[in-house]
């Protein structure tokens, strides 16, 4: 197994420490919300101060990565968090924050990282061979779970223990940091054009480009059919996850901590899964992505019926494996079809439908498990994906289709050689060498005719005139006697 290039590390190093920050203040920033209110609408009101802003931001971001250099984007952006994070930090060390103020830099820093997101996966391609796509994702999937689900939330609490300010500060310093990292990675990452797609001389409107983006995939029959049944799978897993605390606390008989620990195990099983998905790359793509399906819906089902904290965290270990596994696959395979100056708008698009669903199953679990049930919640997600899974040998027999590359321009053609084989008559000997031979040698071959006596001297010859010319000219001559 070669290693990365040393440009793809370069973003793994800042995907990595910018994941770590994300931990931090996904734990800071709504034990900061408990500080300034009591009140539970107000603190829930962080969370979807940090959802809405990707469904109004995934789009344009991805024209934008499609449009401007991709690295300098993500600089730029992280840059701009950094001073985000830095003014909650000294507002929070000054005790001048508002939950005003925190609903600001949490829709502020979901915005950037929206954009960033899509500008980081149309970089990926640009930086690994077409082979190792899936490792690539792979690599940068466990990275985001270890750090940003694993390591930084409780490092985040500790912080906030020891300094209110301090997750703020720590988070700033590894925004700036990401940035260096970005910054050093050689090369211009703008989006070229391809014979695929013509770039007219007059930029479009950035409406005209989301639209030619979501085009594009819903004319690529696996793309889109992978994009609906994705759409299906995210709705129907957060249809159990909405209610998953409640089923831990009322049905596993856990508290807060408990309930902390029983996502130890499901951040673990995503990280074997992003470790397995680039094994399976050359496995039938049909089979790999309809077993990861069926697994994670039957671990939904069985998690219905259990009531052991210990069994529910091993088939949360189990489901997060499998969803990995798609996300793996599925990620690596758009990364491979869709055009380099297509990728962020393509991408953007695809994971818009995905991300609409997820608030549609949050509010249907809600409901369900206020009606029915928290069993049969969970039993109604796993369900709906083992029912997605009988619609993928369908979904995924449509051949993908490969971006149209320009064609090489022609190479010149080297100068014929006297001595090729091609150039010279059947049954000719082939010529290694050409000498001429001396003036006095004699010559080789039938005699030469002797030469025509040359014209005497006198008045040239004046060209003959052609019968046809002559026959031309008469009808003039009688128009003019006519006259």
């Amino acid at each position: 197994m070669r290693p990365f290039p040393s440009r793809f590390r370069l973003l793994w190093a800042a995907t990595a420490v910018s994941n770590l920050g994300d931990g931090v203040r996904s734990t800071a920033l709504p034990l900061l919300a408990t500080e300034l209110t009591r009140n539970p609408g107000l603190v829930a009101g962080v969370a979807i101060a940090e959802r809405v802003p990707w469904l109004i931001f995934i789009l344009p971001g991805g024209a934008w990565a499609d449009r401007y250099d991709r690295k300098k984007l993500r600089v730029g952006l992280d840059l701009a968090r950094a001073v985000i994070v830095a003014v909650i930090a000294v507002l929070v060390a000054t005790d001048n924050a508002t939950i005003v103020a925190v609903f600001a830099a949490a829709a502020l820093l979901s915005s950037a990282e929206s954009i960033v997101d899509s500008s980081s996966m149309a970089l990926v391609p640009s930086l690994v061979e077409k082979d190792d796509l899936e490792r690539s994702a792979g690599v940068l999937s466990a990275t985001e779970l270890t750090l940003d689900a694993l390591i930084g939330p409780p490092l985040g609490g500790v912080l906030f223990a020891a300094a209110l300010w301090l997750p703020f500060g720590v988070d700033a310093v590894s925004f700036t940091l990401a940035a260096l990292l970005a910054l050093s990675i050689r090369g211009s990452f703008r989006p070229t054009p391809t014979a695929q797609t013509v770039e007219t001389p007059r930029r479009r409107r950035m409406t005209s480009e989301i639209r030619a983006g979501m085009s594009w995939l819903w004319n690529q029959p696996l793309l889109r059919n992978l994009a609906l049944v994705s759409t299906v799978l995210g709705t129907a897993s957060f249809i159990a996850s909405s209610v998953l605390v409640l089923f831990a606390q009322e049905i596993l008989g856990l508290g807060p901590t408990g309930f902390g620990l029983l996502l130890v195990p499901a951040a673990i099983g995503g990280i074997i899964g992003s470790g397995i998905a680039p094994r399976l790359r050359d496995q039938p793509l049909r089979r790999v992505l309809t077993i990861a399906v069926v697994v994670a819906g039957l671990t939904g089902i069985a998690i219905s019926v259990s009531s052991n904290a210990v069994v529910v965290g091993g088939l949360l270990a189990a489901q997060y494996a499998a969803i990995l596994v798609w996300n793996v696959l599925t990620l690596a395979l758009r990364q491979r079809l869709i055009p380099d100056e297509l990728l962020g708008r393509v991408g953007s698009s695809y994971r818009f439908l995905v991300f609409v669903g997820m608030p549609i199953g949050a509010a249907i679990g809600g409901l369900f498990a206020s009606v029915v049930g928290l069993r049969e919640t969970f039993a109604l997600s796993g369900l709906i994906i083992v029912a997605a899974a009988f619609f993928l040998p369908t979904a995924v027999k449509a051949s993908p289709t490969p971006p149209v590359e320009p064609p090489a321009p022609p190479q010149p053609l080297p100068p014929p050689r006297l001595d090729s084989p091609s150039l010279l008559p059947p049954g000719t000997a082939e010529v290694t060498s050409l000498r001429l031979p001396p003036p006095d040698a004699p010559r080789v071959g039938p005699p030469l005719p002797p030469p025509e006596p040359p014209e005497p001297p006198g008045r040239p010859t004046p060209p003959s005139r052609s019968p046809q010319r002559r026959r031309s000219r008469r009808p003039r001559r009688r128009q003019r006697n006519k006259r």
